[in-house]
């Protein structure tokens, strides 16, 4: 019945239905984006960022109420597609550039490619949450799994990487084919996450086997992964973005989001300034507003959760802390995150990947 129900649902969001959750589009398109200028003599600043256009829209909106000269034009990538069109098209290199891929970010900013704000940051953001005042953090994303709990069928709902690896031994077959991940080599906020484990996690081994014997899915978008939990296509998914999973959980209840209680992994999203913007009054400006009050705020109302621990809501840290959780060990914001990038620790990781997952194909709509 639930199957037939997520087809009906489906169904009504091709349509275009307002209730569908806003989650990112599928990441092997490009999308830009306009909001026009209030005025008419325009500053245009151009933003590159992985992060859903219909959840940045209202921090772009109110920020153009502020600066009414200002047009912004935003382009939706992956953040590998990020990173490498910044490298290999210094022409087209934004004025801001945004994305949870923290060490690919970092690499940036540590070659040299990034702008000072010397404005202070708010007092409620975390003192590690910037670097050298180029590189910011502005939200707080727990890294979460994602249970159809059709699978269960008298199973208890794993809380753990411990619990999980006990739920694909004991249903065993049924989930060949059905775990879905990020493609690591695709996906920079996917190989952060994958790296992260590997040094946090005594699972990681017995993880990756387990992925690897049943077949796992991989992924080049979260949209398309949540898509395939609603229709059975896949009943877990690992090392999601928390922010996009819980929308997805609160409109479909057997869609459950769960932070391990072992320890839950947190990234930030994070901007910096092109060093090269023409329009560096502008951008320092919109860093500004995006960590105030008044920015974070937005966010907070959009779904994402912001940095700022005084802001309140639903999506805030404050109610996030409420859920059931482990230690929450954030991936820290310095000099560490340029290991994630040496090639010969990519390539030790990407060969354990390929021995345990090599014959799975790459998903995307």
């Amino acid at each position: 019945m639930k199957y037939y129900l997520a087809f009906l649902f489906c169904c009504f969001i091709a349509s275009g239905a307002d209730s569908q959750p806003s989650t990112p589009s599928p990441s092997n398109t490009t999308d830009t984006y306009s909001y026009p200028s209030l005025a008419k003599q325009t500053v245009l600043l151009t933003v590159h960022g992985a992060l859903d256009h219909a959840l940045i829209a209202p921090l772009f909106r109110a920020f153009i109420a502020q600066h009414p000269h200002t047009q912004i034009q935003y382009t939706e990538l992956n953040t590998n597609a990020l990173y490498q069109t910044f490298l290999d098209a210094p022409q087209e290199r934004p004025d801001i550039m945004m994305s949870p891929a923290m060490d690919l970010q970092f690499k940036l900013v540590n070659d040299g490619f990034a702008l000072r704000n010397d404005s202070p940051p708010p007092q409620s953001l975390p003192m590690d949450s910037q670097w050298r005042q180029e590189l910011f953090g502005f939200t707080y994303e727990p890294i979460v799994m994602v249970i159809n709990t059709d699978i269960l069928t008298g199973s208890p709902l794993p809380t753990s990487r411990e619990q999980l690896l006990t739920l694909i031994r004991d249903k065993d077959h049924l989930l060949d084919g059905k775990i879905g991940l990020f493609d690591i080599k695709k996906v920079g906020l996917g190989y952060l996450a994958w790296s992260y484990d590997s040094q946090q996690s005594r699972t990681y081994g017995r993880l990756l086997e387990a992925f690897g014997n049943h077949k796992a899915q991989l992924y080049t978008d979260t949209h398309t992964m949540l898509e395939a939990l609603l229709k059975g296509d896949l009943f877990i998914a690992y090392n999601l973005v928390g922010s996009y999973a819980f929308q997805w959980s609160k409109k479909y209840p057997w869609i459950v989001t769960l932070m391990p209680t072992d320890y839950t992994s947190i990234i930030m999203r994070t901007a910096f300034i092109n060093r090269q913007t023409a329009h560096p009054k502008t951008a320092k400006s919109f860093i500004d507003f995006l960590l105030s009050h008044h920015g974070q705020s937005l966010l907070e109302a959009s779904g994402i959760t912001p940095l700022d621990h005084h802001i309140t809501g639903q999506n805030s840290r404050q109610a996030l802390q409420k859920l059931p959780h482990g230690i929450f060990r954030p991936i820290p914001l310095g000099l560490e995150l340029l290991i994630q990038t040496d090639s010969a620790k990519k390539q030790l990781i990407y060969d354990e990947w390929d021995e345990a997952l090599g014959s799975s194909t790459p998903l995307s709509q």
